[in-house]
């Protein structure tokens, strides 16, 4: 991952947001990520998705790596980053 990524989220009732994500430049690697409201210029990776799939991968009520599949994510974009918030984001 780049010292600072940029996701962008869509979200079909117009509440884009975007993540910053930033990690550290030291042995450590800690990675600090901020919200923003709206829309970022260049994104790395655009997500977009219904509000209700967000919120249940959130919740952990739905994997993002099933979302994909099942096509209630579309993405533009840095793939392996998708591949790698995909990760992130698993149901337990």
């Amino acid at each position: 991952m780049p010292i600072t990524t940029r996701v962008q989220f869509r979200l079909p009732d117009g509440s884009d947001f975007y993540l910053q994500v930033q990690r550290a430049d030291d042995a450590n690697g800690a990675i600090e990520a901020v919200q923003n409201s709206g829309e970022v210029e260049s994104a790395d990776l655009e997500l977009e998705m219904s509000f209700q799939t967000l919120n249940d991968i959130i919740d952990g009520q739905l994997s993002a790596r099933h979302a994909f599949l099942l096509g209630d994510i579309r993405y533009a974009g840095n793939r392996e980053l998708a591949a790698a918030l995909a990760d992130l984001f698993s149901s337990f």
